[in-house]
């Protein structure tokens, strides 16, 4: 098992004993750090300690988001039962989300024991802390109520737009179910399949003139595509062992012809800038290659021409004592802001006679700044080429970030 080509990803890990039998299948936001975590911890759970012992041999399947790698490991789980998945833990300690038998079905998160008049449910999923939080997150697309119907107030979850209404008689049992049916094919792995009806029931209601539902039904589809990234059915992951190549290839093939970049784009390196109260001022630059984070090209700079907050100074000399290095050469530079820090980024690439495509992206409306164009490319949530840009900038922002923080900690430590 060479675990130095495990991706730095989320992703499935599957685990198989010397008769090639599935035996562990766990999910990771980093599948290299916590594949790599079995094999370097000195002391281990007894029940894992027997696990490892085992392991012959392991393939990985990667994915683009937690939430997929969540749903593809239960799915796994349930169709595979692996031996220690099943005495790793007692069934007492995974959790399922249930569907319950009701005019007004509730979503609930529930133990094996609690199964039996469930009308659907999914599961089991290992970490309870993760479904937990992924469960909270969904209700912001599929409104589930947990109150009680015909209530003479309206819930707390109705004012944050996170019940539909049953507590005030606001929706009908059809159309609630119907919401039902959504979540369940979501939570199947079906997301194309829940963007098409959503969609197809906005373009009704907006027919109808009840343009305040095709709003909502338009965020909840613009709230899919931001927090799951694009995928499609998980099965797909298993069917086609390049399904995270091709999909990688769509964006930057669609990023390319949405920012008007003529040459194919491979190297994306993104620029961000970080401080604390004026002080510790760091920039970073982070690398996609293919599409993938490159963690091997990421660079650090502390600022040292610069004093106090300015960004766009700050930006310029980070600019500079890059491209004064002979590292590979980017396809497209993305700077952490909007048209001042694009124009801080041009005014170093006119000086230094660099012509490589640059951009900026504000992040209070996800708007993206172009050279010479006086206003800013709007990019849906859903596009891919959005959801590329913001993958590299968040990125850039976390390693800044962790970058100065560091900085603080060892001043600290020298006082």
């Amino acid at each position: 098992m060479n675990l130095k080509n495990l991706p730095n990803t989320p992703g499935v890990y599957i685990f198989k004993n010397g008769q090639d039998r599935i035996i562990y299948i766990g999910k990771a936001k980093n599948l290299k750090n916590r594949v790599s975590s079995y094999f370097q911890k000195s002391s281990l759970y007894p029940k894992t300690a027997a696990m490892v012992s085992q392991i012959a041999d392991l393939s990985f399947i990667e994915v683009l988001s937690e939430i997929e790698a969540l749903i593809l490991e239960a799915n796994l789980i349930k169709k595979y039962k692996p031996y220690f998945n099943v005495h790793l833990k007692d069934d007492k300690d995974y959790l399922y989300v249930k569907i319950t038998k009701e005019e007004f079905p509730k979503i609930q998160l529930a133990r094996k024991k609690d199964l039996e008049d469930a009308y659907k449910y999914f599961g089991p999923f290992p970490e309870s802390t993760q479904v937990r939080k992924i469960v909270k997150t969904l209700r912001k697309v599929f409104p589930y109520s947990t109150c009680t119907p015909n209530a003479k107030r309206a819930c707390f979850y109705y004012h944050l737009g996170q019940c539909l209404g049953v507590c005030i008689n606001k929706v009908t049992p059809i159309e609630y179910r119907r919401m039902i049916r959504r979540f369940i094919s979501f939570m199947s792995g079906n997301k194309d399949r829940v963007i098409v009806s959503l969609t197809r029931e906005m373009r009704r209601q907006s027919y109808l003139q009840n343009y305040e539902k095709a709003l909502t039904l338009k965020k909840q589809i613009e709230m899919i595509g931001y927090i799951t990234q694009p995928i499609g059915k998980v099965e797909s992951y298993i069917e086609n062992p390049n399904l995270i190549e091709e999909i990688r290839e769509a964006q930057l093939l669609d990023l390319a012809k949405d920012l008007g970049v003529k040459n194919k784009i491979v190297r994306i390196e993104c620029y961000d800038i970080s401080h604390f109260m004026g002080s510790y001022t760091a920039g970073s630059m982070v690398v996609l290659s293919k599409g993938a984070p490159d963690k091997a090209e990421y660079r650090r700079f502390r600022i040292k021409e610069v004093a106090g907050i300015d960004d766009y100074a700050s930006i310029k000399e980070v600019l500079r004592r890059r491209f004064s290095n002979n590292w590979q050469t980017p396809d497209l530079v993305v700077v952490d802001g909007g048209k001042g820090q694009l124009n801080a980024a041009l005014e170093v690439f006119s000086e230094l006679g660099l012509t490589h495509a640059v951009i900026g992206l504000a992040k209070r409306e996800e708007q993206v700044y172009l050279p010479g164009e006086k206003e800013p490319l709007a990019l849906k949530r859903t596009e891919k080429s959005l959801q590329i840009i913001q993958l590299i900038r968040d990125e850039a922002h976390r390693f800044a970030l962790k970058y100065h923080r560091k900085m603080r900690s060892s001043d600290f430590l020298t006082k």
